[in-house]
């Protein structure tokens, strides 16, 4: 395939990306991108933010329920902007193992998060549903397992009606198994920087490498490292990007769209 023809493959592959993320988009919030607080992160997202009435993935190598993974960590880092106004996080922990002082030293407001805990899966989506439709939730933060393609929507159209930010914690396996609606996924690892062995103050910095496996408009491959600090604050950062084919990115595009587009939410 010669140069001109790539050229013009990725170009139609442009097009139609953007023609069905204005078809999936249209009943949000419209212009409304809130920074992540970190720069290198904000170069890798559309409009240097994450959008209003949207969902962001955070995928990690094993299952998270809060225990010892970063995961909720950069959940709560790049919700905290969404708080403003006087909006409320909402967190499901279920298996009751959040910590307030932790919570506390992220610098979020104790007074202005709502915990969800639910025991099965109608109830769980039930709740997610109406935490994502309140116009008084900036952010929401939940683990996700099984996800059904009805359920997905459901949150998906929920959060754009609310106009917040929806943070889904996965696995790799499961985020594989059962595709979310997330505008945003991120890859997540947990590092560490070469100085954590010798400072203690260092010892109390979180590194991540983050991985963009998608964003509308946005090259996906994107690598950055990312840490945050004992007082919530992101720390030093490097970025890698990598370039892709246009049959990469048709490929990306596929994977970005979930199936069934015509299914009813409810």
């Amino acid at each position: 395939m010669s140069e001109t023809e790539l050229l013009s493959r990725s170009g139609i592959v442009r097009e139609l990306a953007q023609e069905i993320r204005s078809l999936e988009t249209a009943q949000r919030p419209q212009g409304i991108y809130v920074s992540s607080g970190s720069e290198s992160m904000d170069r890798c997202l559309p409009n240097c933010g994450y959008a209003a009435g949207s969902l962001v993935e955070l995928t990690c190598e094993r299952p998270s329920h809060y225990s010892g993974w970063g995961g909720l960590s950069l959940a709560l880092r790049i919700a905290r902007p969404w708080l403003d106004d006087g909006k409320y996080l909402v967190i499901v922990d279920s298996h009751r193992r959040l910590c307030a002082p932790s919570l506390a030293a992220l610098k979020i407001p104790l007074e202005r998060i709502i915990v969800i805990r639910t025991d099965n899966a109608s109830d769980w989506v039930w709740g997610l549903d109406q935490a994502l439709r309140s116009r008084a939730v900036g952010a929401l933060i939940t683990p996700v397992k099984d996800l059904e393609d009805r359920s997905a929507r459901r949150l998906q159209l929920a959060v754009e009606q609310g106009g917040g930010l929806g943070i889904l914690l996965r696995d790799r396996v499961s985020a594989s198994r059962y595709p979310s609606w997330a505008e945003v996924q991120w890859q997540v690892r947990s590092a560490a920087s070469k100085d954590q062995a010798t400072s203690p103050r260092v010892m109390m910095q979180r590194w991540f490498d983050l991985e963009l496996l998608r964003a509308p408009g946005r090259q996906s491959n994107r690598r950055i490292r990312l840490g945050i600090d004992s007082q919530g604050e992101w720390i030093g950062c490097d970025e890698r990007k990598y370039p892709q084919s246009a049959e990469h990115l048709a490929a990306q595009l596929a994977m970005a769209t979930p199936r069934r587009r015509d299914m009813a939410a409810g």
